[in-house]
């Protein structure tokens, strides 16, 4: 088994490109002619995360005792999530489970996509960002005291700048295994209070007040609902059980409060794009606009997946454009701190070199 095998099932993680391959799969079994039950089975065979495969068995064993697929599938919510329930729901219900996991497979296929694109454009930056604190750590904690332990030997006045970098290259190699230490806890930590429910709301409202990432968090979460709402609709589920299972399945806080209210308002009476129009900051005028087109025309489930067309090739605009201007920040950023560290470390050498 492979380091990362091991801990996917050691952290009980299944991946979403995973949950797409068995889904389609799936769809391929059914379609050929086998029971649900045989299908399962077969794909549990298949199946190389260890602990995907051992959920995929124990739903197997439960459809073989009479259980829906559905049924079987709702206790894994850390793994089916609210949509795939409730899509092989209606399917199993139309008695086109085939066809509904096929839909859903192509649904699930375009939210991979969306989060592998946001994904990829943001790698760049974090490696050469992690690299720059590790490297900078390295030189801190073990080379650059070397250099300044010959700058103290001189008795001579050293510039302000170059005092300021010593006192730091002090205080990084004195307590080098402290730094390093706090650096992975407070890691750790931060990836732990993230998801509380207090580190979501104090995150989500920092992302809001940041333009450029607002813009961009605003077209994946519209794109995110278009898909997702039209999915659901088109599979003939009611729109106040589709926008409630949207909203579960929305990652950001602000988003799934409010596609909440909007389901409940919708269950009273109040028109969609009413209801919409109350979140002005959240949801762009273009959607609510053919969100009204769509009611107006019957054709809303169309509509939707224009608007998320739509959005899936905006947000392959932005992060294009994001890479571009992210790439000359970063080597400007670190041209800067190899700049300071450079001047800090030779202007001694004159001042000693006059001294002498």
């Amino acid at each position: 088994m492979s380091p990362i095998s091991f801990l996917k099932n050691f952290l009980g993680h299944v991946s979403l490109l995973e949950k797409l391959t068995f889904i389609n799969n799936l769809a391929v079994t059914i379609r050929a002619g086998l029971p649900v039950s045989k299908a399962l089975n077969v794909l549990t065979k298949q199946m190389p995360n260890h602990y995907f495969r051992k959920i995929i068995g124990e739903i197997a064993h439960n459809v073989e005792e009479g259980k829906t697929l559905s049924e079987s599938m709702a206790p894994y919510k850390n793994v089916f999530t609210p949509i795939v329930v409730n899509m092989v729901k209606v399917g199993e219900e139309s008695g086109e489970l085939d066809k509904t996991l096929e839909y859903l497979g192509k649904q699930v296929a375009r939210d991979y996509n969306l989060i592998r694109r946001t994904r990829s454009a943001l790698i760049y930056p974090a490696v050469v960002g992690v690299a720059l604190v590790v490297i900078g750590y390295i030189m801190f904690a073990f080379v650059l005291p070397k250099l300044t332990a010959t700058f103290k030997a001189f008795d001579t006045d050293l510039p302000f700048l170059t005092v300021t970098i010593i006192k730091i290259v002090d205080i990084v190699s004195h307590y080098s295994i402290l730094i390093l230490v706090m650096a992975v806890g407070a890691v750790f930590a931060f990836l732990y209070w993230r998801k509380t429910s207090n580190g979501r709301i104090i995150l989500h409202r920092i992302v809001f007040a940041i333009p450029i990432v607002r813009i961009l968090v605003k077209k994946i979460n519209m794109a995110r609902f278009t898909i997702i709402f039209s999915g659901l609709m088109r599979s003939g589920m009611p729109i106040v059980e589709a926008l409630r299972i949207t909203a579960n399945t929305m990652t950001n806080l602000y988003y799934q409060r409010a596609l909440s209210d909007v389901s409940e308002k919708v269950k009273v009476g109040v028109d969609l794009v009413v209801a919409l129009e109350k979140y002005p900051k959240l949801f762009t005028p273009m959607v609510t606009e053919m969100i009204q087109v769509g009611e107006e025309s019957g054709t809303m489930e169309k509509v939707l997946g224009e608007v998320a067309n739509f959005y899936e090739a905006d947000i392959d605009d932005t992060m294009k454009n994001l890479s571009s201007i992210v790439e000359p920040v970063l080597v400007m950023v670190i041209g800067a701190v190899v700049g300071v560290l450079a001047v800090g470390l030779i202007l001694p050498i004159y001042s000693i070199g006059q001294n002498i």
